[in-house]
């Protein structure tokens, strides 16, 4: 009905009390000051642009606020700029030409997540006995294997998820071990389980976590992608 310019335009003071969140993703969109103004100047919106130059300010838009401002102060127009937002409603600076859906969302974790993170219980820390630990996931793989295979489609047995782990599995011999799609999928999946395997334990050795899961994950990617190749 109308563009995110002239909708702001429209959009009373209370719409910013009532939606901050929306109002935010709707103000970080507009890429120009110009189509901004453009729908002040064809209504004389004084009032609208003090509105808006206080909001632009307030999500960290000051070079927009402050164009807004001397514009509309130089053709005549009284601006004195005020803020539509609460004092408590801060979002941050949002990313300019973001996706509204994902720019909503991450003004949504900012207002929230400091509510969120106390109900956390104590982080339990690493394990006590990492090797026990250790043992406990190289106990669980085969069940896990097979049914993430299996839930994937795949047609593997534990005969031969145990097989292409310890590497007897023999190739002459498909149609004991199973299909070659499904031994090559098992065979992706011991090699993401010993990346993983990998990570526990640079984990559990003091290593940031983020930092580990970060380097490990477009390598585990990899895996997924030479079996659907």
């Amino acid at each position: 009905m109308f563009t995110p310019e002239a909708a702001l335009t429209k959009a009373s003071e209370a719409f910013y009390a009532r939606y901050p969140i929306e109002a935010q993703v709707v103000l970080s969109g507009v890429r120009d000051a110009s189509d901004v103004l453009r729908c002040l100047l064809d209504g004389g919106h004084s009032a609208i642009a003090s509105r808006l130059a206080g909001a632009f300010r307030h999500i960290g838009r000051a070079d927009m606020a402050d164009e807004i401002g001397s514009t509309m102060k130089a053709v005549g127009y009284d601006v004195r700029e005020s803020d539509p937002f609460g004092a408590a409603q801060r979002f941050g600076a949002a990313n300019r030409g973001g996706a509204p859906i994902a720019e909503r969302l991450r003004a949504m974790w900012k207002r929230c997540r400091e509510p969120v993170t106390e109900t956390f219980p104590k982080a339990p820390g690493p394990p006590e006995d990492p090797k026990n630990y250790i043992r406990l996931v190289d106990e669980a793989y085969r069940s896990d294997a097979y049914h993430s295979l299996s839930i994937e489609g795949y047609r593997v047995t534990p005969q031969l998820i145990d097989q292409v782990r310890t590497g007897t599995r023999d190739p002459d011999n498909c149609d004991a071990a199973g299909p070659s799609q499904d031994a090559l999928a098992a065979r992706c999946c011991w090699q993401a389980f010993q990346r993983i395997r990998d990570t526990l334990g640079e984990i559990m050795a003091g290593n940031y976590p983020g930092a580990v899961i970060r380097a490990a994950h477009l390598q585990l990617h990899s895996y997924n992608i030479r079996v659907r190749a």
